[in-house]
């Protein structure tokens, strides 16, 4: 995590989606900020745009323009209330189709930095509850209170929504001071909520972390837990060598085998210079695949049911043999006892 000493908003950015989820917010409450996201260099077109990236002033002009234009205090509540999976980017359709809210969690935890790079994500245990904990780097910048709210609601709402159930947590804690009025905050979360808190965190029984997904779907989920991976891949890549080859050896991997021509013609460079720069950081291509391979073989295996013939068809194997030797270098059994061991 970033020192919040050493961290400029300058440097921070968010996804397109979170502005997107923004402006739409605003519209609901009467505020249309088209004009305003022009006037600031970005274009709906610009937005649709995959892994689009804004730069975290942008959208602290925007945040501002909405809340002091709706008049609405309780701007970014009202805004996790909106919450729909077009918001989320690759993690909406992903948590949709998982299994339970356990696994739906799991993917959220590590994407909350790429949806926004203000605020972070992690989760600690206390006996039977489990606490969800956003921290922003920036505590002291203008309105981070509407985003932690957001964050917050739109947490809880998008959990009943994709469960069907009206479950609530157990607490709601908040570090800003409570506002003159508080029932909002009441009506959405359903539970005590409390402010000026060492921490912005919602509490919840963990038992509720086997609450199985309405929609769940086991194969639309393999395909958009891919995404989510890819997407986060992508975006830790941006100034690193082996995290671009690695991020493109994984979307290679979704068609048939990459190889070292086709990965360096889409990062547009000649074979061997890309050969020459893996070496400087010693590194070479083999390695990389083989160790992409073995992280989705063993995510495969524990988060899915698909049988082992064809995982190793879909990692470039040509006979599940070849793949069954390849996971015992790895791992020192064969990938079927892998999945019983991990499930019992």
């Amino acid at each position: 995590m970033n020192n919040p000493n050493n961290t400029r908003p300058g440097t921070l950015t968010v996804a397109s989606y979170w502005i997107e989820y923004l402006l739409d917010a605003a519209l609901h409450l009467g505020c249309d900020l088209s004009a305003d996201l022009l006037r600031l260099g970005i274009t709906e077109e610009q937005l649709e745009q995959p892994q689009a990236r804004v730069p975290l002033r942008t959208e602290q002009a925007l945040l501002q323009a909405a809340v002091s234009r709706t008049g609405d205090a309780c701007f970014g509540l009202h805004m996790g209330e909106m919450i729909r999976p077009r918001f989320m980017g690759e993690l909406g359709y992903a948590t949709m189709s998982s299994a339970n809210l356990r696994q739906a969690l799991e993917l959220t935890i590590p994407f909350q930095r790429v949806t926004n790079e203000l605020i972070s994500l992690d989760v600690e245990r206390e006996g039977d509850q489990l606490i969800l904990i956003w921290d922003a780097l920036l505590p002291d910048l203008p309105e981070v209170h509407h985003r932690i709210e957001a964050l917050c609601a739109g947490s809880v709402t998008f959990g009943r929504w994709i469960t069907g159930k009206a479950e609530n947590p157990v607490s709601v804690h908040f570090r800003h001071a409570a506002p003159a009025d508080t029932s909002e905050h009441a009506r959405i979360f359903r539970c005590p909520v409390h402010f000026g808190a060492d921490h912005n965190s919602v509490v919840l029984d963990q038992r509720m972390l086997d609450m199985p997904i309405r929609d769940a779907d086991p194969e639309v989920h393999r395909i958009m837990r891919n995404r989510v991976h890819q997407a986060m891949t992508q975006f830790l890549a941006r100034d690193n060598l082996l995290d671009q080859v690695r991020a493109e050896i994984q979307q290679q991997l979704l068609h048939g085998t990459p190889q070292l021509e086709s990965v360096a013609e889409a990062m547009n460079v000649k074979p061997w210079t890309l050969r020459r720069r893996l070496r400087a950081e010693e590194a070479d291509f083999t390695t990389l695949l083989d160790d992409e391979r073995k992280a989705l073989a063993t995510d495969w295996l524990i988060n899915s049911d698909r049988p082992v013939s064809q995982i190793a068809a879909d990692l470039g194997y040509s006979e599940q043999s070849a793949f069954n030797r390849a996971f015992r270098r790895w791992f020192a059994c064969t990938p079927v006892a892998y999945r019983q061991q991990y499930r019992s």
